[in-house]
């Protein structure tokens, strides 16, 4: 039996590797932290593993891991007077765009940061981790339809802005 759950385990967690760590390096802004929280998740989601119940995909189950890990994390760093800043998303922007202008990438990651969180958390899981939007309702407990004005909204302010950028606004 041991094995089989091993077996289970990493075929999971080899699936949801990259985009959960690139989840994490979205919401905290390093590779350093991004990793420290990949770890965290994962062992999480080891000693969790056998309670996983299958009401939502294994990927979304993660996805809620890594969400509550880098909560506790943001929690943690606040509690110590840290201040946490994203300001290193440049790198992760040409991981999933390639080599776009540089002024774009800085433009939709300045208004990326100015959205509300909900929207911006929705943004992250669609794009950086690749998530359905059945896979991030149920990582957020929220409605499908929720997630989709959501990342309507979101995406509609993002083309708003650079469009007023483009026209001098």
């Amino acid at each position: 039996m041991m094995g089989r759950f091993k077996t289970e385990f990493e075929r999971a967690w080899v699936q949801s590797a990259s985009k959960v760590r690139a989840y994490m390096f979205c919401v905290c802004g390093n590779w350093a932290d991004a990793d420290d929280l990949l770890q965290d998740c994962y062992l999480r989601a080891l000693r969790g593993w056998g309670r996983f119940n299958g009401r939502a995909s294994r990927q979304a189950w993660l996805f809620g891991i890594a969400k509550r890990t880098y909560a506790d994390w943001l929690r943690r760093k606040r509690r110590e007077g840290v201040v946490v800043r994203s300001e290193n998303l440049d790198r992760f922007s040409e991981v999933v765009f390639g080599k776009p202008n540089t002024n774009q990438i800085e433009k939709v990651w300045d208004t990326i940061k100015a959205l509300r969180v909900e929207q911006r958390e929705v943004i992250h899981l669609r794009f950086a981790a690749g998530l359905s939007y059945a896979e991030i309702a149920q990582t957020l407990g929220i409605p499908i339809g929720t997630v989709r004005s959501r990342l309507h909204r979101g995406l509609r302010a993002i083309r708003e802005q650079i469009k007023g950028q483009k026209n001098g606004t």
